[in-house]
């Protein structure tokens, strides 16, 4: 019921916006499995004539009449329009059919498309172009049903226009073709800033995804535009009122969530892809690395850039399995941060025009007053007004925050445990917002394509001038956020941390069984791209899934994930980031922590391990301010001999934050922190036994209001209770 409210309400929107009259289908969009498919055309004025075109151009007055319905033997994109007196009077009508018996005989010389693309920018020569489906993977009776099964598993966005718009080798810069000139960042850059109509409907998969809006459409990315070194280029939706709507409005990455987008990335997965121009690259091949650094940012708490696998159709021709991605701008600040659009500064690197640092939204005039206060983090002073707090480390309205933390410290290990070599001269975004509530930049995971590669790469020493990695070596320099850091390295890397192989892993093979199918679809469109179209600095070999995919999945499963924790934990002790002293373990009745919650007769108490201090009132048993490299004890600080470290707490609803650190030979361990709720019994047997009443309110562990009785707290008669 609640999917059908939510395309109900985006079929009303998008009803609104084209208030003109149009012609209808009697069959929707999708993929179809059969011999033919018979389409009639529902004209909304009954004196109009319909007249239609089957190749994506956009009908006119001249195109072909509908006179009777239509039978439809083969992949078409359908388009309507409504004449009367030779005037066209409707808006244009747009459904694409595809046949899964045109994707699997797809041909390499499609009527009307041209047999060579764009020149090449670093070498000689023109692209040649490349449409068809590898044969001898379609027909093969064993990898056919994964190839059609692949159809299905995952969404359909077709994108239909006139192929000149796509295709033309006129350099007009209003009607040249932006897969021909696609605005590389070297080279003559014809075609930078291009940008063409289009109708994008995006269609089926496990979701039942259905929305068709007319839009803009340009090439996106850097390097990747570059023909020889990849033919499968990212592109860029551009919702505007120019073409239609001025908003998509649709609930595209949760279904439970209508919200609105200005522009949408469609990122074709150029690193570490079978049409890669390195051998190694190709070897590589997984399509989830980026797409796992931003998932993994995601379950860490912080906003990030989110994404949809689909398979892309260009005028009916099967293009490859793509990532919608959310693009990081000041809407993404807005949506993510709340306030207002103009409020945010969004910070890139630009790789045209000698890779610089640009503001694609907002000014720079933050990003480098971050700079110049990072410069000096060492110093107490400076390290609290990157966080927006006073000398003295509390918080001050009249300091404005320059940096997110804790995000920049998840970001930084997601990258270093990964061992991007591709990063941090370009591939990053990071997102500020001014105003009258304004927040430190917080960095956002993108283009993370180059990880898990070596399970041995070490980034750690990386300090490039004027990115993220010289902030972060100019704020190791500060002993609070040395151990702030190596804390939660700990909480990430050690027990069922995200970064250990079973956090890892779970991320991993969520990505991998979406697409398990899809991927054979991959590997027919572009795995033989550098063998059979162009090898570039390589020749290439018959990518597929089991011989190739599997390889270096299986690598991953057996050789890298098992052991890169440890590896780079070692790695981050030798760069002196980590300690060889281990933290303590809380048991709770004798046993590893599984609960956050407590009644008096349970126990906290610690295993031992040296010497420890703990601290239950959420204070650090230990201090590094003032620039002190050894640690002090805070007033807080208690030392543990032996026992319930809670037995003198009452348990009438209220909350403890347990902190501990260990001391061996002379070397502090990473610190811990739990927080737990302390419950009366009565309490719970009450609810359990009475069940919950009308005017009970419930709130779940963060303090949320939700709406049935869950872990967390409910207040019954204005007092609160513990559900356990």
């Amino acid at each position: 019921m609640k999917l059908r409210c939510t395309y109900l309400l985006c079929f009303l929107f998008f009803s609104f916006w084209t208030m003109q009259a149009q012609p209808s289908f009697t069959k929707k969009h999708g993929l179809y499995d059969r011999k033919n498919l018979i389409v009639s055309i529902i004209s909304s004025d009954p004196e109009a004539e319909i007249h239609y075109t089957t190749d994506g151009s956009i009908p006119t007055a001249q195109s072909t009449r509908y006179k009777s319905p239509i039978v439809l033997t083969k992949t078409a994109c359908l388009r309507a329009v409504e004449v009367k007196d030779e005037v066209v009077t409707s808006s244009v009508t747009t459904a694409t059919y595809i046949f899964v018996s045109s994707v699997l005989s797809q041909q390499g010389t499609p009527s009307g498309y041209p047999e060579e693309w764009g020149p090449y920018c670093q070498i000689s020569g023109t692209a040649k172009a490349d449409y068809d489906m590898n044969p001898t993977m379609t027909q093969d009776k064993e990898l056919q049903p994964h190839i059609i099964a692949g159809l299905s598993e995952i969404p359909i966005l077709s994108l239909v226009t006139d192929k000149d718009n796509f295709f033309s080798h006129d350099t007009d810069p209003d009607t040249g073709g932006i897969y021909i000139y696609t605005g590389t960042p070297v080279g003559n850059n014809i075609g930078r800033g291009w940008e063409r109509p289009v109708t994008a409907e995006l269609m089926g998969g496990p979701q039942e995804h259905d929305f068709t809006i007319d839009c803009g459409v340009s090439i996106h990315g850097g390097h990747g535009r570059l023909p020889e070194k990849n033919p499968k280029h990212s592109l860029r939706l551009k919702f505007k009122k120019d073409y239609g709507a001025g908003k998509l409005t649709y609930p595209l990455f949760d279904r439970e969530r209508i919200e609105d987008f200005d522009q949408l990335v469609l990122r074709c997965h150029f690193g570490n892809s079978w049409q890669h121009w390195s051998s190694q690259g190709r070897n590589y091949a997984q399509y989830s690395r980026d797409l796992w650094a931003r998932n993994m940012q995601g379950k860490m708490g912080h906003a990030h850039a989110r994404g949809l696998y689909v398979h892309l159709f260009i005028n009916g021709l099967y293009w490859g399995l793509y990532n919608i991605a959310e693009r990081v701008d000041d809407t993404f600040g807005k949506k993510h941060f709340g306030g207002k659009k103009d409020e945010y500064d969004v910070i890139k690197q630009e790789e045209e025009g000698g890779n610089h640092i640009e503001a694609s939204e907002g000014t720079v005039d933050k990003w480098y007053q971050l700079f110049e206060t990072a410069k000096y983090a060492a110093d107490d002073a400076y390290y609290y007004q990157l966080q927006g707090l006073n000398e003295e480390g509390e918080e001050d309205e009249n300091v404005e925050p320059l940096l997110d933390m804790d995000n920049f410290i998840d970001y930084i290990l997601i990258n270093q445990f990964g061992g991007n070599t591709d990063w941090d001269e370009h591939n990053w975004y990071a997102v500020a917002r001014r105003g009258d509530e304004p927040m430190g930049f917080h960095f956002i995971c993108w283009d993370t394509e180059q990880i898990f590669e070596s399970v041995n790469e070490n980034i750690l020493k990386l300090n490039t001038k004027g990115r993220p990695t010289q902030v972060f070596q100019y704020l190791m320099q500060n002993p609070q956020f040395l151990h702030r850091y190596m804390d939660r390295a700990h909480e990430l890397l050690t027990n069922d941390g995200l970064l250990t192989e079973k956090g890892v892993v779970t991320v991993w093979d969520s990505l991998y069984h979406t697409i398990e199918n899809a991927i054979y679809d991959e590997a027919a469109r572009w795995g033989d791209y550098r063998l059979v179209v162009h090898q570039y600095s390589s020749k290439g070999k018959y990518y597929d899934v089991d011989n190739y995919y599997m390889a270096e999945r299986n690598r991953l499963l057996s050789n890298y994930f098992p052991t890169r924790s440890e590896i780079f934990l070692e790695q981050l002790v030798k760069q002196g980031w980590y300690s060889r002293s281990e933290a303590p373990q809380l048991l709770v009745n004798g046993e590893p922590v599984s609960t956050d919650t407590l009644t008096c007769e349970d126990e906290l108490s610690f295993a031992t391990n040296g010497k420890i201090y703990y601290t239950l009132d959420g204070i650090a048993p230990v201090s590094w301010a003032g620039g002190d490299q050894k640690g002090h004890l805070t007033t807080s600080a208690k030392t543990y001999t032996k026992g319930n470290i809670n037995e003198k707490l009452t348990h009438d609803g209220q909350w403890i934050s347990v902190r501990a650190i260990a001391r061996n030979n002379n070397e502090w361990s990473p610190s811990i922190q739990q927080r737990f709720f302390l419950a009366a019994p009565s309490a719970i047997f009450a609810l359990h036994e009475e069940g919950p009443k009308a005017d009970d309110a419930y709130y779940n562990m963060n303090g949320q209001r939700v709406d049935h009785p869950t872990r967390g707290i409910y207040i019954r008669n204005g007092k609160k209770i513990f559900v356990k």
